[in-house]
């Protein structure tokens, strides 16, 4: 508990703009005509069928929706709505790691910070799997900065590290990450390597494995599909070495984390010695900064990157930048990068909650991912009443048929185009030729090319379009097809 009135008032705070923040995420949630996203859509497919593994995902994700949909109903902010908690969790662990190792003021703009991060915004309004893994990222670095900087860390420190390592893996595999971080840390500094060389860490090590064992024993008796799909996105089939991309990544890390910290732990990096006293703190939170953004920058050179592939790096960028800017003196750019970022904050409230602002400010497509989803599937399920099945060839619609027409009388499957499984949909929800007869089937492309090779009995019905917004719209193609012959 807070030591001074100063630092009490300080505590308070943080938590009435903490609480108040994620409030209003979840009104904006409620309020919101956004329809779930592809992913999104898939993962509550997820969350109907609970297991250990899922095919590109480990099982967080559909654990953290099988909760809130079972408390709140599946409406589409029930089914986000552990992604603003999620951050708030992380914001309180961060804020409790510069409270005990720095001190109150500290932990209250890390806190505060970490709360209006750009990217954090974002990913409060969206459920993915960024969320419960910088939670328990976070919660990582609050349990090894515990076993650091006390002289007798408990079996409960040790314990709690081990947990959150366990869980970060269970949400997404970027928590590899924090154990290279761990490794590169133990090698280069001696209060770390002290600390972590002890008995207790073999709680930490037997604790972790145990959590994520019954994910890689899934992926095992599933051919490793998840890790395959993970390689799969890192696309070194490619063509090799992009300059272009690895530009386009670093750009847009200013967008995630804010321009002001991101430039400021990029020059601190380079340009800043810590004091002794405290070196052992900068260094470790610089390393898991820069571990996370070295790695993916290097996929991003080597082939792609998606901007938030690097998340993981900025439960650490906040504490380091906040620590630097304030022993620095220049709070001025902190409280200006926070100002920036609330009206960036507010501004996507409103937008979120009016697409009609969206759409004169000429970004409907930006959109277009969680719009339309409801109207377009209601109109094809209601073409499908004489049908054995709707079969679907891509992903994205498959998510929205099975979320928004949960009461279909028709049954809802999958396709693969290319006779190869792409997706989860394509191996747990597949079309069966020996009950799927006479099939209504949806897909994007204007021409049968892809299946005519299955089926004798191929019939055009046209395309359906509706309009998104703006001058966006979204068109599939319908055709009724029969008498499948099998693959060639």
């Amino acid at each position: 508990m807070p030591n001074s009135k100063q630092d009490y008032q300080m505590f308070a705070s943080f938590w009435f703009w903490a609480v108040a923040a994620t409030t209003m995420r979840i009104v904006v949630l409620i309020l919101s005509d956004a329809n779930l996203g592809p992913d999104e859509a898939q993962y509550w497919f997820w969350s109907r069928d609970l297991d250990f593994g899922y095919f590109s995902k480990p099982p967080m994700i559909a654990w953290a929706i099988a909760a809130t949909t079972a408390t709140f109903g599946n409406a589409e902010w029930a089914v986000r709505l552990s992604a603003p908690i999620f951050h708030l969790g992380a914001g309180a662990f961060i804020y409790h790691t510069a409270k005990i190792h720095f001190d109150q003021r500290t932990a209250f703009w890390a806190g505060i910070g970490w709360l209006t991060l750009p990217g954090v915004i974002l990913s409060s309004f969206v459920i993915t799997t960024d969320a419960p893994l910088l939670f328990f990222w976070s919660g990582g670095l609050y349990f090894l900065f515990r076993i650091i900087g006390r002289e007798r860390p408990t079996l409960f420190d040790y314990s709690g590290l081990g947990a959150m390592i366990g869980l970060g893996f269970l949400s997404k595999y970027a928590m590899l990450f924090f154990i290279a971080a761990l490794c590169i840390c133990t090698l280069i500094s001696t209060p770390v390597r002290g600390a972590l060389l002890k008995p207790g860490v073999l709680l930490t090590a037997l604790i972790a494995t145990s959590i994520a064992a019954p994910n890689i024993f899934w992926n095992a008796a599933h051919d490793f599909q998840t890790l395959s799909h993970t390689a799969a996105n890192a696309n070194w089939d490619a063509s090799l070495f992009q300059p272009a991309q690895l530009a386009t990544f670093l750009i847009q890390q200013f967008a995630v984390a804010g321009i002001i910290p991101f430039a400021v732990l990029l020059f601190a990096a380079i340009s800043w010695r810590p004091p002794l006293a405290s070196r052992w703190k900068m260094t470790t939170l610089l390393i898991f900064a820069l571990t996370p953004l070295a790695v993916v920058a290097a996929q991003a050179f080597i082939s792609r990157a998606h901007a938030n592939w690097a998340a993981a790096a900025y439960p650490s960028t906040i504490l380091f930048v906040t620590v630097w800017l304030l022993r620095q003196r220049a709070d001025a750019f902190m409280k200006a990068s926070i100002g920036l970022h609330v009206i960036f904050f507010l501004t996507f409230c409103a937008a979120i909650t009016n697409f009609s602002l969206i759409d004169r400010a000429g970004l409907s497509s930006a959109t277009q991912e969680i719009r339309g989803w409801r109207k377009q599937t209601t109109a094809i399920t209601a073409l499908a009443d004489d049908y054995d099945a709707i079969v679907i060839d891509d992903r994205a619609l498959m998510g929205a048929m099975l979320y928004y027409q949960q009461t279909s009388p028709v049954e809802i499957v999958a396709i693969d185009p290319n006779n190869n499984n792409d997706n989860h949909y394509e191996v747990f929800k597949a079309f069966d030729p020996e009950r799927h007869k006479r099939v209504l089937f949806v897909t994007t492309r204007s021409d049968d090319a892809h299946v005519n090779y299955r089926f004798a009995t191929i019939k055009p019905l046209g395309p359906h379009t509706v309009a998104l917004g703006g001058n966006t719209s979204r068109t599939y193609h319908l055709f009724e097809i029969s008498d499948y012959y099998g693959r060639r």
